[in-house]
């Protein structure tokens, strides 16, 4: 269970990081059609930022103890 606690937070970060990258390069090049959507962009860009911030806060918590 540790290491579930230990690695979640790490995993969402990665995949965080991996759509915004997406979102990123679907505004550079929107033929390639990643996100359709203005309002789906606005969503996972959104959902992206509160999940790093949750992670950060996480790990910052739990060094601390």
């Amino acid at each position: 269970m540790r290491f579930i606690r230990y690695i979640l937070p790490h995993l969402v970060i990665a995949m965080a990081l991996g759509l915004l990258v997406i979102a990123v390069l679907d505004s550079f090049n929107p033929t390639m059609a990643f996100l359709t959507s203005r309002a789906s962009k606005t969503y996972i860009s959104i959902l992206c930022t509160l999940a790093l911030i949750l992670a950060g806060m996480y790990i910052a918590g739990s060094q601390k103890q």
